[in-house]
């Protein structure tokens, strides 16, 4: 059974007939639904219209975002179910280490994007400079610019991880503190609270 004829049977529409506007034409037709199979001679509507398609050239844009979605993320929760889990300052460790692992990769990504980015950039501030289009050569060395900084932001991201310092350091932060707070929660339901 299909997505439509589920939804068609659902809502009671078996056999029925849909009104379909016809967008070149503003008078409607009654066109009939039989098991949910749309009949021959009906246009089907093209999935651009309601899927926005993410083929453009932001995905160093995306990838870009995501390392500082990474690092505003609350590690604190997930540190405190862990330390629930494996009370273990090695497990610890290895979850931090796992963290800076992902925000590496995250980098790596968002690197590999904008350098793809600049070479078709490159390509094209050559192509247009040749045609004399000095304006959208402008335009383009300003978009270049902003990934060169943006390469250099994710060098320092890399330092700070690194170092354990800037804003990178929060993750560490929250996770270690979430963990801790879970080391404690156990010591208390399981040693202090306990009646001897």
């Amino acid at each position: 059974m299909s997505v439509k004829s589920f939804f068609l049977k659902l809502i009671g529409m078996g056999n029925q007939s849909l009104p379909i506007t016809d967008p070149n034409n503003s008078n409607q037709a009654n066109i009939p639904v039989n098991n949910g199979q749309i009949p021959t001679g009906v246009k089907n509507v093209q999935q651009a219209l309601f899927v926005k398609n993410d083929n453009s050239n932001t995905i160093s844009e995306t990838s870009w975002k995501r390392i500082f979605e990474r690092i505003r993320k609350d590690y604190e929760l997930e540190g405190y179910n862990d330390a629930l889990g494996m009370a273990d300052n090695k497990y610890r460790d290895d979850n931090i280490y796992i963290l800076k692992l992902d925000l590496h990769t995250d980098i790596q990504e968002a690197e590999i994007d904008i350098k793809e980015y600049l070479s078709e950039v490159d390509f094209h501030i050559n192509s247009r400079r040749k045609a004399n289009l000095l304006d959208l050569v402008e335009e383009l060395e300003s978009k270049k610019q902003i990934c060169l900084e943006r390469l250099k932001t994710m060098q320092e991201i890399k330092a700070d991880i690194e170092n354990e310092t800037g804003n990178a350091i929060r993750i560490i932060l929250a996770y270690k503190r979430g963990f801790n707070k879970g080391l404690a929660a156990l010591t208390m339901a399981n040693i202090i609270n306990k009646n001897i």
